[in-house]
């Protein structure tokens, strides 16, 4: 492995080859392309690269991806790029085990300098994300602990009312009933503690939610 080794994981090829042609005009080597989280895994297996440049919107799940990624093969970093920086997308990115992620609208400098700091052994991470991150961590305001299969996760008081009913194994109809909510904000609130959890979407969510 050489430390300037990059792994690019998008699902369209055109992007990827942006990427590529933004990369390798500062000296980074792109020994690798992947269209989702899979493929990325078995590249970085392979190729052990010294980063790998993964969109939050792969397919098999983005933050997934991520901890399959980092535990499998902890000697190449991952940086994300997000559509937007909000805390729990930061936070969700960060407990899976990235080492930084950056806005998909980042000039290419922005990018590079990104991947540098990774490579350097340095966390990148937004100056406007980090004050929310550590507010998040600490367990910010209207937020409780939750546990799903020993992660500690930062959910809202909804977000634990949807949980527990989950775990209760109602149905999504059931629990919006029950809470008074419309199915869509109740797919909405899972969504958000599956990505928390690291999980692609609520089947993997319930799966966990059960064993736990």
């Amino acid at each position: 492995m050489t430390p300037r080794t990059v792994i690019l994981a998008a699902a369209h090829p055109l992007f990827r080859e942006g990427l590529k042609t933004v990369l390798t005009a500062y000296n980074l080597d792109v020994v690798a392309e992947a269209a989702d989280g899979d493929a990325a895994i078995a590249a970085a297996e392979r190729y052990h690269a010294g980063v790998c440049v993964m969109d939050d919107d792969l397919p098999c799940g983005g933050v997934l991806a991520v901890r399959r990624l980092t535990y499998r093969v902890p000697d190449t970093a991952v940086v994300v790029l997000a559509p937007t920086l909000s805390a729990d997308t930061v936070l969700a990115n960060v407990r899976a085990g990235a080492n930084g992620i950056v806005s998909k609208s980042t000039s290419a400098l922005g990018l590079t300098r990104a991947v540098e700091s990774v490579l350097a052994g340095q966390a990148s991470i937004p100056r406007t994300s980090i004050s929310s991150l550590i507010h998040e961590f600490r367990g910010g305001v209207g937020r409780q602990r939750a546990s799903i299969d020993g992660r500690a996760l930062f959910l809202t008081e909804r977000e634990i009312e949807v949980l527990e009913l989950l775990r209760e194994n109602l149905t999504t109809a059931q629990i919006a009933r029950q809470l008074g909510l419309s199915q869509v904000t109740v797919r909405r609130h899972l969504g958000a503690i599956a990505g928390k959890a690291g999980e692609p979407d609520r089947k993997a969510l319930l799966r966990l939610v059960q064993v736990a």
